[in-house]
């Protein structure tokens, strides 16, 4: 059924539902698997005018950059397929907003998702997903 659809056959199966919940449920139970995988932390709001104003490393965020009213949670992931995979969703987000890429491809890109992956940009995607 997936080749005839043209989608990763993990598309068809219902892994979670379509609700906060069951999400939150599901990387439970990804953590007692795997230990350690997500890392949590508290965004504190940046004190000046600027992020970049100064040499504290922390992680900030700035009120007036859409942020929501209360301070973020931020995470990042203790595996490499995991973090690759973010940092490629990251510049498949940023293609889309920027209008580099339509929507129907960001929505192709992830339905056929990983034979759609180009590893950033690194090597040629398995599967095409990008309108010539």
């Amino acid at each position: 059924m997936a080749e005839v659809l043209d989608v990763n056959r993990y598309m068809l199966y219902d892994l979670t539902g379509q609700n906060n919940s069951e999400f939150i449920q599901m990387m439970f139970w990804i953590e007692e698997v795997n230990p350690g995988i997500f890392r949590l932390f508290q965004l504190q709001k940046f004190p000046g005018e600027k992020c970049n104003e100064s040499d504290d490393p922390g992680v900030y965020y700035h009120d007036t950059d859409e942020w929501p009213a209360h301070a973020p949670v931020a995470m990042w992931f203790n595996g490499g397929m995991i973090n690759d995979f973010m940092q490629e969703w990251l510049i498949r987000m940023d293609e889309k907003r920027a209008g580099l890429i339509t929507k129907d491809e960001y929505f192709e890109w992830k339905l056929n998702w990983p034979d759609t992956c180009d590893d950033c940009g690194r090597f040629e995607p398995k599967k095409t997903w990008r309108q010539k």
